[in-house]
């Protein structure tokens, strides 16, 4: 079949195509389109980058200094008063398993991310590991420190059952639009706003180390899978990978209803669903770790850097297996569903413990999570062990054994027959622990300048500096409550109600 086209455009054309070709096969093309996306995001210069921010923060003390004006809701002072407001209910305790949890964690990226050693893979950083693995009282406490991440997801997964189970006889889709928008609410503008800040030429210019260990493998698809919530399905952690954990909590709140649901409709099936999930994921987990070879192991040691001077492939055989366990929803899901049990039973149960049952609980739950943590020491002993069934066993199932004990100390305080306030101090961290999460790691990253720390050899040198990691990660989220997350939460508040949700 002849073309119509005159012979100069099929000659135009042709050569197009040809350019064309020879552009997506160079091997620049791709860095060329990803470095213009990722422009997109971040701005240049710190110029550019720090505009934006700079006008919010003035609208917001325009809305502090004149509380009348279209910009009140974004007042420094309703902001304060809200962080400073007490809360009187029986789940205050809540508070205080958020405040260890976040210190746990930082405890985990300070003693692997805030050294130098670590960041550039020298030879002190394998004896600085063992030094902390091997000590005889702190070594299982900072190797299983990332069970702080189970206390985070027994407590989301119990506020969002009691959240869901206020309106469950709503009809599913709609409740299930409102509950799911008003979390992105909760979560995005400060986690937006934050890698923002970190992936763009502010970071770069105040912490450097920061950008080329955890932002300079980003690209535009690293950036892109935070803001849509699905790092924790990136195929290494390198782009900023500790916040992997924000995108399992949205994936986990986006099916929780279904267990929610019919929990709220049929309790013995809705048991059985839950129950028979978790055990599926221990058996994944233990599946994970028999094929990569990993169970002596378990998922404890993820670093979340890009290390200089390795490719794709090497990267990707280093997080093998490992990564798949610690970051997936099949694999991660069980402390979520236990707190969304228990989230169930606080609502649904009337039941009231007395002193000696709630004591007695408490204790017994304590017990179980402190020899869960230190059940990882056969595996420090024998680091060439390979997949034991006892290696095997404990990787399926420890992670959700852990949850299942810190369950029960939330349970035993919950149905006790007294209730007991807790601190104030604890309601107002609890608030910021969010954005201490998020800003954190920054934080750490200043420590890799403290000497002190950069010589460690004994657990005890690395407690010493939490204090000053988590004062100062705190400060900086009070910053961040008071001028983003809090202003923010009261304008999207504000359209969440006007919508119906």
């Amino acid at each position: 079949m002849s073309s119509s086209l005159p012979p100069a455009t099929l000659l135009i054309m042709e050569r197009i195509s040809s350019e064309v070709r020879m552009y997506s096969t160079s091997p620049m093309s791709s860095n060329n389109v990803t470095s213009c996306l990722t422009a997109a995001f971040t701005p240049d210069t710190v110029r550019a980058a720090v505009s934006p921010l700079l006008a919010w923060i003035t609208l917001v003390i325009i809305g502090t200094l004149a509380p009348i004006s279209v910009f009140s809701g974004l007042s420094l002072k309703r902001s304060t008063k809200e962080l400073l407001s007490e809360r009187s209910s029986k789940l205050d305790v809540l508070d205080i398993f958020r405040f260890i949890a976040i210190l746990w964690v930082m405890l985990n990226h300070t003693g692997s991310e805030g050294r130098i050693d670590i960041l550039e893979r020298l030879p002190s950083a394998d004896a600085f590991k063992s030094a902390m693995h091997d000590h005889p009282v702190f070594g299982a406490l900072m190797g299983n420190s990332a069970l702080g991440v189970e206390i985070f997801l027994v407590l989301s997964g119990l506020l969002a059952a009691r959240s869901w189970l206020r309106k469950a006889d709503e009809p599913f889709l709609q409740h299930w639009k409102s509950f799911i928008t008003r979390r992105l609410l909760r979560l995005a503008p400060s986690m937006f706003i934050f890698v923002y800040i970190a992936a763009g030429p502010i970071m770069q210019a105040l912490l450097p180390r920061y950008s080329s260990s955890m932002v300079s493998a980003c690209g535009f698809w690293g950036i892109l899978s935070h803001v849509t919530f699905t790092s924790n399905w990136q195929s290494t952690p390198t782009c900023m990978g500790y916040l992997w954990y924000l995108g399992l909590d949205m994936q986990l709140y986006m099916v929780a209803p279904i267990f929610l649901n019919l929990l709220h409709k049929s309790p013995k099936r809705g048991m059985t669903l839950t129950a028979a999930t978790i055990i599926a994921s221990m058996f994944i987990r233990a599946g994970y770790c028999t094929a990569y070879g990993t169970c002596n192991k378990s998922d404890v040691d993820i670093p979340f850097i890009s290390y200089p001077g390795q490719d794709a492939e090497t990267l990707k055989s280093i997080y093998a297996g490992l990564w798949d366990m610690y970051s997936r929803p099949y694999t991660k899901c069980g402390p979520f569903l236990i707190g969304l049990l228990l989230g169930y039973i606080t609502t649904s149960s009337q039941y009231i413990m007395s002193a000696t049952t709630s004591k007695y609980l408490f204790r017994s739950s304590l017990s179980v999570a402190i020899i869960t943590i230190y059940a990882i020491l056969p595996e420090y002993w024998n680091p060439d062990a390979g997949n034991t069934v006892y290696n095997t066993i404990y990787t399926a199932v420890f992670r959700s054994v852990f949850a299942l004990a810190i369950a029960g100390m939330i349970a035993a305080l919950y149905f006790r027959q007294e209730y007991r306030p807790t601190h104030p101090i604890f309601a107002m961290l609890a608030k910021l622990t969010y954005n201490a999460y998020l800003l954190h790691m920054p934080v750490v990253y200043i420590f890799n300048w403290l000497p002190f720390l950069q010589t460690a050899t004994s657990p005890i040198h690395l407690l010493l500096v939490l204090p000053f990691v988590a004062t100062l990660s705190f400060i900086a989220a009070l910053i961040f409550y008071l001028f983003i997350e809090a202003p923010i939460g009261h304008l999207t508040s504000q359209y969440a109600t006007r919508l119906g949700l």
